[in-house]
């Protein structure tokens, strides 16, 4: 089934619409899987709890418990919404929006892989890196995964007016905004001066490091072979969107 968006105009003029199961069960599961998504993590990685369980079992087994119940609930997050019939739209988005969300689509990816590729003391068991210059995306912000994924989730709400990418996407954009919080509320504690030198020297928010002069950011800081690589992998999934989004094309 085809919906036209009556504020289209142009290439993108019809969403389309695949009917699976019906949408009592599967919306349930998209909502306990997001509920689930967001109290394991800001519930626990963030809080005193997080210490209380990681001495009851141990470092390596709290990480693997947590890593798979993380695993399961997205798992559920996905399975649920790709299950969801997307015809209740609170609002139907416009050509503009489409361009914008292509856009931040596009910085997410940058984010996320020029992010991943930095050596970061934020990332798990990472803190060896506390002894390294500051450097990369680190100088725009010490959290560009997470900048990423909410850039990721900000693209895909705006393209998307229907109640389920509200609840799957306004689910990481949570995620992302209250887990950098989070992660800089515990790195404060810390009692390593290496961290608190990290903390004065970086920014949460974007660019705010750069602009108040604490870091200067040049050539060097830009890993050509990630940029290449988030080009590659936004034009791949700008052409194969279809195949990983049950039907949408963008071409």
């Amino acid at each position: 089934m085809l919906v036209r968006c009556p504020e289209c105009s142009g290439s993108i003029q019809t969403a389309k619409i695949v009917f699976r199961q019906p949408m009592g069960l599967s919306m349930e599961l998209l909502i306990v899987a997001c509920l689930v998504f967001l109290v394991t993590h800001l519930g626990i990685s963030g809080t005193p709890l997080r210490t209380m369980l990681r001495n009851a079992l141990g470092e390596t087994p709290y990480l693997g418990v947590y890593s798979l119940l993380s695993l399961g609930t997205l798992g559920a997050m996905v399975y649920g919404y790709a299950q969801v019939p997307h015809t209740d739209f609170n609002w139907y988005p416009s050509i503009t929006a489409y361009k914008v969300a292509k856009v931040l689509v596009f910085l997410s990816l940058v984010m996320i892989v020029m992010g991943t590729l930095v050596k970061n003391p934020t990332a798990v068991h990472s803190e060896q890196a506390l002894d390294n210059e500051v450097s990369g995306l680190l100088k725009i912000t010490r959290h560009p995964v997470q900048w990423g994924i909410l850039l990721f989730a900000c693209g895909h709400l705006l393209a998307n007016g229907d109640t389920a990418s509200i609840l799957f996407f306004g689910t990481l954009v949570l995620l992302s905004f209250f887990g950098m919080l989070s992660m800089d509320q515990r790195r404060r504690r810390e009692t390593d001066p290496k961290w608190q030198v990290f903390m004065e020297k970086t920014s949460m928010i974007p660019f705010a490091a750069l602009v108040s002069g604490r870091l200067r950011f040049t050539a060097d800081d830009i890993n050509w072979v990630g940029l290449m690589v988030s080009f590659a992998l936004y034009a791949a999934l700008y052409w194969l969107h279809d195949l990983v989004s049950g039907g949408i094309s963008l071409v």
